[in-house]
């Protein structure tokens, strides 16, 4: 998409330890707030440049908390950034609020002009958990405000579709039964277009790759308006994101 070196928008946090190509294990927790914060920043405009996705290196052989910001990258689209951990890393019994801590460093390192924004993502981030949906569509109607969500879960818990409703007339709140994801990712395939009439109805999107993932699912999500169940809360929810952009 931006191959050619054009700004792209984030959308990917991947956390390396031992060497460039482990994956860091465990830590799920941490390996999520990478994804929320990511995507989260990815509905504020953030770009880290041509690349969409940051992989971060924990690196022992740095001093603690340090962060260098390199040109290395296997493709085009992600590149790598330093930090510095404890040489005992990751067997610290803080591992995982130091992961996260080094995830929004790296950010305010690569993006020192953006302080501000990654400092917001960062406390609702951290404040609202999976708990934080992320818009993916909305739709509107005569009658009501149709938004398309998904969070993300941190293993094993699932992340979910949320297809929610207010009433324009009474600014009422309600939400169908969330859709149980195989991967958080998957929302964007399922998320096509959105139809209102008696029932709503979410349409998968009709690439090829988006057909052979939806064939797991039961499409196109129709919902009985019926069924939505109210809330007097509304959840914490993004700007709109988007895969590509």
């Amino acid at each position: 998409m931006t191959k050619d070196g054009r700004p792209s928008l984030i959308n990917d946090i991947r956390l390396f330890c031992g060497s460039r190509h482990s994956y860091l294990e465990k830590h799920e927790e941490a390996h999520a707030y990478g994804r929320r914060i990511a995507w989260f920043l990815n509905g504020e405009g953030f770009s880290l440049g041509a690349y969409q996705s940051l992989y971060l290196f924990f690196d022992p052989s740095l001093e603690p908390g340090t962060v260098q910001v390199t040109d290395r990258g296997g493709d085009w689209w992600q590149r790598y950034t330093d930090v510095g951990v404890s040489p005992k890393f990751p067997n610290v019994p803080d591992a995982e609020e130091c992961v996260i801590r080094g995830t929004f460093k790296a950010l305010m390192a690569i993006r020192p002009d953006q302080t501000d924004v990654v400092r917001k993502a960062d406390a609702i981030v951290r404040e609202h958990g999976e708990n934080l949906r992320f818009l993916l569509k909305r739709h509107e109607s005569r009658k009501c405000t149709v938004d398309i969500s998904f969070n993300i879960g941190a293993k094993p818990n699932p992340s979910y579709l949320f297809v929610t409703s207010i009433d324009k007339a009474s600014g009422a709140y309600a939400e169908a039964e969330p859709v149980p994801l195989r991967f958080y990712a998957e929302a964007f395939d399922l998320a096509g277009t959105v139809k209102v009439n008696d029932f709503i109805a979410v349409e998968p999107n009709k690439s090829f790759r988006a057909q052979l993932i939806t064939s797991r699912y039961k499409t196109p999500l129709t919902i009985n308006p019926a069924t939505f169940i109210d809330r007097t809360a509304r959840p914490a929810m993004s700007q709109l994101v988007r895969r590509r952009g």
